[in-house]
Formats: structure tokens, C-alpha cells, sequence
């Protein structure tokens, strides 16, 4: 189950409000601590009451799967609820960017056609680029995640990469750029000394430095999943259709697409995933067998239908319909089972 907490005492660094949409805040708690806060989507006709909801299950259910993911729970600052979650970052000694920045770097035209081009080689060649080709296993994770949930806003701000800053990389990099500007004897001692302590080169050491100054981010704003803008009617009626709800399940169109030599696809999940198999079996293979061990549905069950349990009686209408727990139950099952018969 999620745990509450009652934020209304905490002090608001920041009121983020964009009217008719979503109510955010950047919080710090009472032990100096920074959170954001969100609610759900409500903007014209659109009244995604439980939005997030879908963030927390997603949360839950990434955890126990062995994915690293961002941990939300539900909050209530005043008369408002929806999820929090504590800062990606340590902001004394990390920085956050989203993989929009980096992609722009090697791609600069991704800037003026970003809503059609983010693909997974885009991201790939930009881990590349900066020579963080080994995050390719987190793009492929962060991908079947998203399958697994039926997210499909995974765009270019959606994933991102940590810097850290840390004393010790500091030191470490100003001492070979000193090593650097030595005469070549002394570099060239300094080569043996190396290889003959450590069996690195001067190159090598540089390459495990760079590689420690980043960290693929845990798996962020997951929303825009579950069926989180479904109704209670449409429920109802895909619960009962199970052409419809196949149909529901079958077509979800993931933001990160596949591009080739003859242009940009737009994708289903599993056809994403298919594709990626193909070129990264061990990598994808290794990922889906181990949410096969970890994966039962009487676990699910548990973590869907008790979710909501802490909410205090405020709130009560905000706890989540019946028929919406067992639409997230059959869709979750669903989606899993089926990433389980890809070849």
C-alpha cells in the first residue's frame, strides 16, 4: 500500500500553477528535505481524477520488478491530493538534465521537430556521442517499464541523466589535466606507474572518470498511464468487451519511436520491444526473465487493490473505484503477459 502524508505544514518553496491543468509545488520537509508535489489533470471537459494514482501504482510496481524507479507516494497539502515524490537529486553534489539537452547536442535539429523524432536510436547515438553507450540497458529498461504500465509520454524531458559532482571526480580531473600539461617523460612515467598499479592507460582512467560522473536517472513521471483517462463508463464497457479491451491494450503508441534510412516509426510497444530484442536479445531477454521470476498476480492484486488504504476519510472520494482497480489489475496482467510471449 502507499503511504500518506499530510504536507500542509511543510514549507512551499514554490507554487508551480498553470491554470486549469495541474497544481504543483516544490516543498521542503521538516528535516530540510525537497519534494514535489503534484495533482492530477483537470482542464476543460478533461477531469483526470485519478491521475495520480496511476504515478504511485507505477511506482509500486516498477519497485517490486526490480526497476529503478522513482518512489511516489500519495500527500495532501490542505485540500488537495495527489502524489509526492523526494528529489531525484543531491543538489550540493549532483545535477539533473533531461535528455532533451543532450540529444540537441548531437542532433541539432531534434530542437525544431522534437514532438516527431524522438526515436531509440536518437538516444542511443547521443549515449554515444558522450561515450554512455553502456546506458543503453537503462533506455531498454525504462522502455519495458513503460510496456509493462501502457505509458506513452516518454519523451525527451521524461528520461534524464545525473552529473555528479563530486570532490573526489574533481580532484581526479584536474590532476590528469596537470598530467597533462607535464613534459612527455614524466607523462610517460606516469603511463607505467599507472598500468603497472591499476592496469589502466592514462585514456582508460579518463573513460572510468567520465563514466562515474554520470547516473542514469531513475525512472520518472509515469502518469500518463493505466488508462488514467478512462472514465467509469468506459470501463465498464472495455471490462466487459474483451475485443475492446485487447483493441485498448494493443494500441498504445510509445513517444520514443524507431528510425532507419527510410524515415521515423511510430511504433506499438511490443513492437518497439520486438525490434529492440532483435538487436539487444541479451540485454531485453535478461530484463523480461527477471519480471518473469519476480512477477505473480496474486502480488499485484495485493499491491492494486490495498493501495489506497491509508487515505484518511477527507479524502475518501479519492479513493479508487472498484472497477478502476480491476481495470489496472487486468491491464498490468495483460501487458506483462503479453511482453512474455515476444520472440
Amino acid at each position: 500500500m502507499a503511504n500518506y502524508i499530510d504536507i500542509s505544514s511543510w514549507n512551499k518553496q514554490i507554487h508551480v500553477h498553470t491554470t486549469g491543468t495541474r497544481q504543483k509545488y516544490i516543498l521542503i520537509s521538516p528535516d530540510d528535505e525537497k519534494y514535489y508535489f503534484k495533482t492530477s489533470l483537470k482542464k476543460g471537459t478533461k477531469d483526470w481524477k485519478y491521475e495520480f494514482w496511476s504515478e504511485v501504482i507505477a511506482s509500486k510496481v516498477g519497485i517490486w520488478l526490480g526497476f529503478n524507479v522513482l518512489e511516489y507516494e500519495v500527500a495532501s497539502f490542505d485540500d488537495l491530493i495527489g502524489c509526492i515524490s523526494k528529489s531525484i537529486i543531491n543538489e550540493d553534489q549532483e545535477e539533473h538534465h533531461d535528455g532533451f539537452r543532450y540529444i540537441i547536442e548531437k542532433f541539432p535539429e531534434f530542437s525544431s521537430n522534437f514532438k516527431k523524432t524522438h526515436s531509440y536510436q536518437k538516444i542511443i547515438g547521443t549515449l554515444k556521442h558522450i561515450d554512455l553507450y553502456h546506458f543503453k540497458k537503462d533506455v531498454i529498461e525504462m522502455i519495458i517499464f513503460d510496456s509493462m504500465i501502457g505509458n506513452t509520454d516518454r519523451h525527451s524531458e521524461n528520461w534524464a541523466l545525473i552529473t555528479v559532482k563530486s570532490d573526489e571526480i574533481k580532484y581526479l580531473t584536474e590532476m590528469l589535466k596537470s598530467i597533462d600539461k607535464l613534459n612527455l617523460f614524466v607523462k610517460l612515467y606516469f603511463d607505467i606507474f599507472l598500468f603497472i598499479k591499476l592496469r589502466l592507460t592514462n585514456k582508460s582512467l579518463k573513460r572510468l572518470i567520465h563514466k562515474k560522473r554520470y547516473i542514469f536517472s531513475p525512472i520518472y513521471d509515469s502518469g500518463s498511464s493505466l488508462g488514467r483517462e478512462l472514465n467509469e463508463e468506459k470501463l465498464n464497457i472495455l471490462m466487459r468487451d474483451n475485443k475492446g479491451f485487447k483493441s485498448y491494450t494493443d494500441r498504445c503508441y510509445p513517444d520514443i519511436k524507431w528510425e532507419t534510412d527510410a524515415g521515423i516509426n511510430k511504433l506499438t510497444d511490443f513492437e518497439l520491444i520486438k525490434k529492440i530484442k532483435l538487436e539487444e536479445y541479451e540485454i531485453a531477454d535478461s530484463v523480461i526473465q527477471r519480471i518473469k521470476k519476480k512477477y505473480s498476480k496474486h502480488k499485484l492484486i495485493d499491491i492494486v487493490n490495498n493501495i489506497d488504504r491509508n487515505i484518511p476519510e477527507k479524502f475518501n472520494n479519492y479513493k479508487i473505484p472498484e472497477i478502476r482497480k480491476q481495470f489496472i489489475i487486468k491491464c498490468i496482467d495483460t501487458k506483462i503477459n503479453n511482453l512474455f510471449e515476444i520472440k
